[in-house]
């Protein structure tokens, strides 16, 4: 009996999740990013969460997203997987819109998505940003212009 092979999206989330997990997770500095993000150390899969909620602005979303792609570009292979987790929700519904007639099919199409984000991220930091912006914003509503603070009475405040 032939084992099922794993989707590139099971795999990347499983990567993600140890790679965020634990007791040294990866995580963004968000005193440095700023735009409202908790002054602290934002393990990746909270930032995940917060990047999609109804407060998360556009110009903190664009900041977030711009320092992870300088980080893939700097140190490559864990950051590489930090981008790509942080955009797997807005990945998995775009590969979604696509009509699959197998499982083959969409693994193939979801390979190809995950080429996209990593070839932009080695060609160009800047584009690769506004890719990365895009891909997120494919599962978020519409977000405020402006900034604003993700603090008390927010429930995924600090």
């Amino acid at each position: 009996m032939d084992a099922i092979p794993r989707s590139p999206f099971n795999t990347l989330e499983t990567c993600f999740r140890l790679l965020t997990e634990g007791p040294a997770p990866l995580a963004l500095d968000g005193r440095h990013v700023g735009h409202g993000l908790p002054a602290r150390p934002i393990p990746l899969g909270e930032l995940r969460v917060l990047l999609q909620h109804p407060t998360a602005t556009s110009d903190l979303q664009h900041a977030a997203l711009q320092e992870l792609v300088h980080l893939a570009t700097q140190q490559h292979d864990r950051w590489m997987v930090g981008v790509a987790g942080v955009l797997l929700p807005g990945l998995r519904r775009i590969a979604g819109s696509i009509p699959a007639t197998d499982q083959r099919v969409a693994s193939h199409v979801e390979a190809d998505l995950l080429e996209l984000v990593r070839d932009a991220i080695r060609q160009q930091a800047s584009g690769a940003a506004h890719l990365a912006l895009g891909v997120l914003q494919v599962t978020c509503p519409a977000h405020p212009l402006s900034p604003g603070p993700m603090g008390r009475g927010d429930p995924l405040g600090a």
